[in-house]
């Protein structure tokens, strides 16, 4: 008798622990955004009718599989198995190599052929191409990754591939045509920053990746570099790595995944209902191109709240604030503090957030965005106007064959103002180093957006649809279409002209007398070649998208300056 009181007492310990998640497989390995993980895991809980996963990514091997462990197998029709099977051999722990001492090491060897071709070359601009830089492959890259037990883990990638920016591109000293600066980013004092204007790279006929001149090198690598521990319900993490937060598919008005990297720390605390993430990421704020020291710092400090109200209900929360300033204080870091509170506005600026995520019917979810930048009290007065963003949508996934097609329709619209403040604002710059400059080595500046990759003033419509068969390929089609104001980086936000001036800039999206439109359809495939030997994988992928431009005059209600290009990308990858 005392035997079996043992045994019930212990079966019980067990199953306690097992639904705390204790027994699921711990690992710190950290899932890369281009891992079809995400998108199969999606798919996943819309066909089982499950809610959706966290839209906080990227996760932990640790959070994948307790995110798949609120799914039965044994509850699975046919045609959902091989897609349950796909995740959880993609997020089982364990590298290459292990030890008995717990210590594990990997290495993986990628080699990529990549060409490109457009019809129009005058479409010579990064801007210009549907498949930018962020997308373009490297000619080899090289991935080291370490482990120590579950609790620790380091990967690095070492890379050799073409640059943003050539010597060739007609490059020019941004305070020389902008007099006044752009934003809050770079002021009238920065003579010494530079950018591209047009771009010998995307000008070309016919490209690809194959370097024949050692000048054209990005040096801007690792594009991932992430160091991670932790345990079965928590992370923290310094990296370089993409990050998303959102559940949009033309893009995320926080932190999207559009840029090639972002330099942060990061610490997720989970369990089954709730998600807890705190973010810093570290921006350049030194727009010079010389190699001068930096004398001041720019953080995006965020904080995000997510919960599972019902099963089949998510709705998450976050509050965020920029920061900059060439005093680093440590006082503004608690993660428990109100953002907002810090109004100093030669120092922050505050973006609130909130997303929801509806599975209302089997395979189907409707999601939706909303962030405020600025809004005005009904007491306030009209000195800074309001800036938001909406973004909205539904998606479906259902099995068909052996595969899933997946499907959605989104419509985004943001405020002219969106990201745009006189003190600090949340225009972001990269710098690359470009050898062979004419002034000496030099570093050129890319403009972005942290979050929405359209910035303010923008009304975006997009249709996409997929047929994925687990483990052999993908196709996939999409429908793009974007009325776009006069706001973007090089017009004030002030209607005076003064950067330095409040942000009253008057317009209602789209704003201006001069509308740009923008239709866009991309065709996309990929195979994944089966497998010749154990130790090495191929896979080939093409990618077709036309893209129309023209500019509506409001006041004389005409249409200009219409353009179209065909754009081609093919490649293929073998790895080992």
């Amino acid at each position: 008798m005392r035997r079996f009181l043992l045994v019930i007492i212990a079966l019980g310990i067990a199953a306690a622990a097992g639904s705390q998640g204790l027994f699921r497989p711990v690992s710190q390995e950290m899932i890369p955004l281009s891992s079809k993980v995400y998108e199969d895991m999606d798919a996943l809980y819309r066909i089982k009718y499950a809610g959706t996963p966290s839209d906080s990514r990227p996760w932990t091997k640790t959070e994948a599989n307790q995110i798949l462990g609120r799914i039965d197998r044994a509850s699975l029709g046919g045609g959902e198995i091989p897609l349950y099977d796909v995740i959880a051999e993609a997020i089982r722990p364990g590298l290459k190599f292990s030890f008995p001492d717990g210590f594990g090491f990997g290495a993986d060897l990628d080699l990529f052929l990549e060409a490109y071709a457009h019809t129009n070359t005058s479409f010579n601009q990064e801007s210009d191409w549907i498949r930018g830089f962020e997308d373009r492959k490297p000619m080899i890259r090289l991935s080291l990754d370490f482990s120590l037990k579950d609790f620790a883990y380091l990967y690095c990638d070492l890379q050799y591939g073409r640059n943003r920016f050539n010597i060739a591109d007609d490059l020019y000293e941004v305070v020389s045509r902008y007099p006044k600066g752009i934003g809050a980013v770079i002021k009238p004092t920065d003579t010494l920053a530079m950018m591209s204007a047009s771009s010998w790279i995307y000008s070309q006929s016919f490209l690809t990746n194959i370097l024949d001149v050692p000048n054209d090198l990005d040096y801007q690598w690792p594009k991932r570099a992430v160091a991670s521990i932790g345990g079965a319900n928590w992370n923290l993490s310094l990296s370089r790595d993409k990050i998303n937060w959102g559940n949009g598919h033309s893009g995320n008005f926080i932190v999207d995944d559009h840029v090639d990297y972002q330099d942060f720390t990061r610490l997720t605390a989970f369990s089954e209902n709730f998600k807890y993430d705190w973010l810093n990421v570290f921006f350049d704020a030194n727009t010079l191109h010389g190699e001068q020291p930096d004398t001041e710092f720019k953080i995006l400090m965020a904080h995000r709240l997510e919960f599972r109200i019902l099963k089949r209900l998510t709705f998450a929360i976050s509050e965020n604030v920029m920061y900059q300033n060439d005093v680093f204080d440590f006082r503004y870091l608690n993660p428990a503090f109100i953002y907002h509170n810090l109004n100093n506005m030669s120092m922050f600026n505050a973006l609130a957030h909130v997303e929801l995520d509806w599975n209302f019917a089997k395979g189907f979810n409707l999601y939706g965005q909303l962030a405020m930048d600025q809004a005005r009290a009904p007491t306030e007065g009209t000195a800074q106007a309001d800036a938001m963003g909406y973004l909205g949508g539904i998606e479906y996934a259902g099995i068909r064959g052996r595969g899933v097609f997946t499907s959605s329709l989104e419509f985004a619209l943001t405020d002219s103002l969106l990201y745009r403040r006189n003190g600090v604002d949340f225009i972001m710059l990269r710098k690359y180093y470009t050898n062979g400059n004419p002034t000496g080595p030099g570093y050129i500046i890319c403009l972005d957006y942290p979050g929405y990759e359209y910035g303010g003033d923008a009304i975006v419509l997009q249709w996409d649809g997929a047929y994925r068969i687990p483990g052999m390929g993908k196709l996939a089609l999409r429908l793009f279409g974007m009325l776009h104001g006069e706001m973007n980086f090089f017009v004030s936000h002030n209607k005076n002209g003064d950067n330095s001036g409040f942000a009253d800039y008057e317009g209602s999206t789209p704003s201006g007398d001069k509308v740009a439109g923008t239709l866009a359809a991309s065709l996309s495939g990929e195979y994944e070649i089966p497998r010749l030997v154990s130790w090495a994988k191929a896979r080939l992928w093409a990618e077709v998208d036309w893209i129309n431009r023209q500019t509506y005059t409001k006041s004389s209600d005409s249409y200009s300056a219409w353009s179209s290009d065909l754009q081609a990308t093919a490649g293929c990858s073998l790895s080992f």
